[in-house]
């Protein structure tokens, strides 16, 4: 697990940039504090910063180089080395380290002329890589099938340059650092910069399951293109299909299979343990291995969100060596921390107390297992169960009725029974905040309901806080999800979201979170293996849609003789942030400052009285505005940041 950063001229005659690609690289310093290392050749320079995990012998600490003079930067795992070592040994190619990285080089001398940028479906694991093929003249950037890894880069006309993240990208002066408006539009919709594109006008990311390959045509010509070399297929809810014992078996096999592999390590490893199915899961499967098992949990002193007491219970029943934390952490001081590393604006509250359980696991170990993922394979978010509702009630409710239900979900608001503004996404558990969101989308598609109920802000609720100005910059928010096909099942939703909402959101918390403190998240429920056969699975093994709606059907009945039956069929649970209380407590102040400051008026993207109307509506109780709140913070402290650089 590594940090990497790389430069190359497009001008072939050019020498390397060494200074800024060790600029670059030593702004990743907290991801590889195990060492630094730099090659470069031709007009091409990489940097790696190691965060040492499998052979610990400083050769493997890279960029690495082979005979032919390719070079290699690497950050990741890949779980399948020993097997495609093997096979490579057999076809005549010689290895120096035991290190997983060092089979990616031979792997593309093996199989690019035949495969091309194919050649990464053999790898198993969670990467992001460059090549870089003197012969060739040939660059590649991979990222892994899910997108587990992050991968920035800016592509100029004088050259190429890539990094880990995207806040050491400012290290180049090259990158065009010009407000991206339609992103940030996006990310005041979904509080998350979708990719491929970031803040910046200048900057991408490269999508997961993809390989950039850069390369000179015999006029000398330069082309760089991105190729998709991945794809989840959603399964087909006709047709033949197992019995619910029989995938249950197999969802079984193939998550330990997946928890096994990622027992891969030279370092002492742990699990995060939230006390919730997926996270219990994982650490039942990791005992089952030997040994014993470190677990993780936080807490707050809000009965609501403190979930020690559920994380302790399981690590009881599997003996682990259980860590737990209560905080009531500097809030301003978290948002800030994160920011700083995510180099955009990202406004997901459960960033921080990931950020605090990987500080927290840090101290005892260098690898944590989690239980990230298990929602979006198996259906485990309200969210589905809402569409499945929506789409029963299209059929049987005539619109009359449907106004009754809009009719009471708001008056549940009007009469004080739940807040107003919490979405499907939303922390808030008022029911009849959600009723109202739930209503508002039955006249709606399928594919338009899933787009709505990610929402941080409502349309009609941001364009009453914009001016002017600001409706002038910022266009609509993007359709999120365009390219899933009508109608919208459950398994389209579900593909869906493993290709937005998981490296959008989840997976880039969670590695900023860790990283951050040189701590390698590993997440069992996203090996490829079992996301394939989970999404071929029908949606009618995921949700049960009979007598109580349940999520994660298949799954709680794989780990009917793991788990005991509360853990099985709980409350969901997670590392949940009481942002709403704080932010009518000690994060009260601190917001309005931010958002009433003399910056942010200048800015002039929202009215003042606006904004200040919502902030006291929220610190009342009359509405639950925690999200919109949230997410207009990291936008102006992202403004700020970057006027003070």
């Amino acid at each position: 697990m590594c940090g990497i950063a790389g430069k190359l001229w497009l001008d072939a005659a050019r020498p390397a940039d060494l200074d800024s690609v060790r600029a670059l690289t030593r702004a990743l310093a907290h991801r590889g504090p195990d060492g630094e290392g730099f090659a470069s050749d031709g007009p091409l320079a990489f940097g790696t910063r190691r965060l040492a995990i499998v052979d610990l012998d400083a050769r493997a600490l890279g960029p690495m180089r082979d005979e032919a003079g390719g070079l290699l930067t690497f950050n990741g795992e890949v779980y399948n080395h020993l097997e495609l070592r093997a096979e490579l040994e057999a076809a005549g190619h010689r290895f120096r380290t035991t290190c997983d990285a060092e089979v990616i080089l031979p792997a593309y001398r093996q199989w690019w002329a035949r495969e091309g940028p194919q050649f990464v479906s053999r790898l198993t694991g969670m990467y992001a890589f460059a090549l870089w093929d003197p012969q060739a003249r040939r660059l590649l950037l991979a990222r892994d099938r899910v997108g587990k890894k992050p991968l920035h880069y800016a592509v100029t006309a004088q050259g190429l340059v890539f990094a880990s993240e995207l806040h050491a990208l400012v290290r180049d002066p090259l990158v065009d650092r010009t407000p991206d408006w339609q992103a940030l539009s996006d990310y005041l919709a979904f509080k998350v910069v979708p990719g491929p594109r970031t803040a910046w006008r200048g900057a991408r990311k490269l999508p997961p399951g993809s390989v950039l390959v850069a390369e000179w045509s015999a006029d000398g010509t330069a082309r760089v293109a991105v190729h998709r070399t991945w794809r989840l297929a959603p399964g087909n809810e006709e047709g033949s299909a197992p019995t619910l014992d029989e995938a249950a078996d197999e969802v079984l096999a193939r998550l330990r299979v997946a928890v096994r592999r990622r027992l891969m390590s030279d370092v002492p490893l742990g699990a995060f343990l939230s006390g919730g199915l997926d996270s219990a899961a994982v650490v039942a499967l990791m005992a089952q291995e030997g040994g014993t098992v470190r677990t993780f949990t936080i807490g707050f002193a809000d009965p609501q969100y403190d979930e020690t007491a559920d994380a302790r219970r399981v690590a009881r029943l599997f003996s682990t060596e259980h860590h737990e934390l209560v905080v009531e952490p500097d809030a301003v001081a978290l948002l800030d921390a994160a920011l700083a590393h995510h180099g955009e604006p990202f406004a997901d509250s459960s960033a921080l107390p990931t950020w605090l359980v990987s500080q927290l696991a840090r101290r005892h170990v260098t690898v944590a297992l989690s239980g990230d993922g298990g929602d979006e394979a198996f259906a485990g978010y309200d969210r589905y169960k809402a569409l499945h509702l929506a789409a029963r009630l299209d059929h049987r409710l005539a619109a009359p009725l449907r106004l009754g239900v809009r009719t009471a979900a708001a008056l549940a608001v009007a009469t004080g029974a739940a807040p107003d503004g919490a979405g499907f996404s939303s922390g808030a558990r008022g029911r009849g905040a959600r009723l109202v969101r739930f209503a508002d989308a039955l006249d709606r598609t399928e594919r338009q309901r899933n787009h709505d109920w990610r929402l941080s802000f409502a349309p009609d609720q941001l364009r009453a806080l914009l001016t002017d100005e600001g409706r002038r910059l910022l266009p609509p928010p993007q359709f999120y999800g365009a390219d899933v096909p009508l109608p919208l099942p459950l398994n389209e939703a579900l593909v869906q979201d493993v290709e937005g909402y998981l490296p959008d959101d989840i997976l880039p918390k969670l590695d900023i979170a860790s990283m951050a403190h040189g701590l390698e998240a590993r997440c069992p429920f996203l090996d490829h293996e079992l996301l394939e056969y989970a999404a071929a699975l029908p949606g009618r093994f995921k949700l049960r849609t009979r007598g109580r709606l349940l999520g994660k059907r298949v799954l709680r009945h794989a780990l009917r003789r793991l788990l005991p039956a509360d853990v099985r069929f709980g409350r969901k649970r997670g590392f949940g942030l009481p942002i709403e209380a704080w932010l009518r407590g000690p994060l009260r102040e601190p917001a309005r400052e931010l958002l009433l400051s003399p910056a942010a008026r200048r800015r002039g993207l929202f009215q003042p009285e606006a904004v200040a109307a919502l902030l006291d509506a929220h610190a009342a109780g009359r509405v639950a505005a925690h999200e919109p709140i949230l997410t207009l913070m990291g936008l102006e402290r992202w403004f700020q940041r970057e006027e003070s650089r």
